[in-house]
């Protein structure tokens, strides 16, 4: 008698893993303006995006996966190009515009007098990875929704925040995956960014044949 071998679970695009974990060389750094702006000691071309820092991580997909962690890297390229966050392939619709989306209580946030609208943490997923995501992820067997959008742009980020210590020095102030809008100015300066958060609109149920 033979047992069969275990199906290889697919690993989402947008998962991190373990060798991924980049240096954080943080200080702060004076404005000209006035006013401090958490900044890296040896910058780089990419290191603030949209106003704030945002962490370094590698891309390289090694090591093993880190199931409850995003990298930050490709869930940003899943959010502004609309990309899918298991395969990593466009996930609009191509006959009908609009991007299939799957909400989780975790990951959307309904706005007020705003009916079709909500604020989404997680990326989009395509019509094709759907069944496989809604099959093998605990977390959408808990909550989840398949609907459809018209439209998203970024407006907030969820990031840790740090405050300026001796000799310019980055001290963390504790304060873990903070909501921040990419409009507020007085916080953002101290923010480091692991996270984009996009406001969805003309959101509605999925309809498809």
């Amino acid at each position: 008698m033979t047992t069969a071998a275990p199906t290889q679970l697919r690993v989402p695009y947008v998962i991190a893993h373990a060798d991924e974990v980049a240096p954080q060389p943080l200080w702060f750094v004076r404005r000209p303006l006035g006013g401090m702006q958490l900044a890296y000691k040896d910058p780089r071309r990419g290191d603030a995006v949209r106003g704030v820092l945002r962490v370094r991580v590698l891309t390289n997909r090694r090591g093993a996966p880190q199931w409850r962690k995003l990298n930050t890297l490709r869930q940003w390229r899943c959010m502004e190009r609309m990309r899918c966050q298991v395969c990593g392939k466009a996930a609009t619709d191509p006959a009908t515009g609009r991007i299939p989306w799957i909400m989780t209580d975790t990951a959307f946030r309904e706005i007020p007098d705003e009916p079709t609208g909500g604020l989404a943490s997680a990326p989009p997923t395509c019509w094709a990875c759907i069944p496989e995501a809604l099959a093998t992820c605990p977390q959408l067997r808990i909550s989840s929704t398949v609907c459809t959008v018209a439209r998203a742009e970024p407006v907030a980020v969820l990031a840790d925040m740090f405050t300026p210590g001796p000799g310019r020095r980055a001290i963390p102030t504790g304060e873990r995956n903070v909501e921040i809008s990419l409009k507020d100015e007085t916080v953002l300066p101290y923010a480091l960014a692991t996270q984009l958060i996009v406001h969805v609109h003309d959101l509605q149920p999925a309809v498809r044949d």
